[in-house]
């Protein structure tokens, strides 16, 4: 976040269908101050949408003025994808630095957190294994029987994960193929 003082969230247009705007109707209760870091994503006109994961890993998702944001210019290096990873108590990621590879191992699960689920055995389970070598900020792969493969390549029905690190977040996308019914390694990471 750019700026001085508060910068609320702003109303959409599903809400108020003068939003996004500028107008008091339009501001939330929400807002972020100066220092705070957000991701961003889809703009409308001045506004874009962005989501902040405050420290205890609550996150709030909405509109926020173009004008207020400041964009990052850190380079991205191998050290900055080392960590563990986690978006929720279900899934997490380990990247370990090798030469200028990235090791990457995924676990998730889907029924954990459903006391109802657990007592029936009911739980789905998924991981990834790879090591990749970043295109600066982003990563993304097949797996593959004998190792990684490019994303783009391989059996459609395979797991595939893209990345991005936009420190200090991780953002992770899969196409749904990682495991189990319903379990998934998409969202926003922290590192632990």
């Amino acid at each position: 976040m750019a700026g001085q003082g508060r910068v609320p969230f702003v109303k959409d247009a599903s809400q108020d269908p003068a939003c996004p705007s500028t107008a008091a109707a339009c501001r939330e209760a929400a807002y972020l101050v100066s220092g705070n870091v957000v991701v961003v994503g889809a703009a409308l006109g001045d506004y874009a949408c962005a989501t902040y994961v405050g420290a205890k890993g609550a996150t709030r998702t909405g509109w926020l003025p173009q004008s207020a944001l400041a964009a990052s210019t850190a380079p991205v290096g191998l050290d900055d994808w080392a960590g563990t990873w986690t978006n929720d108590a279900e899934a997490s990621i380990v990247i370990r630095r090798k030469s200028e590879v990235v090791a990457l191992e995924g676990s998730a699960t889907y029924g954990t957190l459903d006391p109802d689920r657990v007592r029936r055995g009911a739980i789905n389970s998924g991981e990834f294994s790879a090591d990749v070598r970043p295109r600066g900020a982003m990563v993304g792969f097949t797996q593959g029987d004998n190792g990684a493969l490019p994303y783009e390549s391989g059996d459609e029905f395979a797991c595939r994960v893209r990345m991005k690190i936009a420190p200090p977040f991780l953002i992770v996308e899969d196409n749904g193929a990682c495991g189990g019914m319903n379990v998934s390694f998409t969202g926003l990471y922290r590192r632990r």
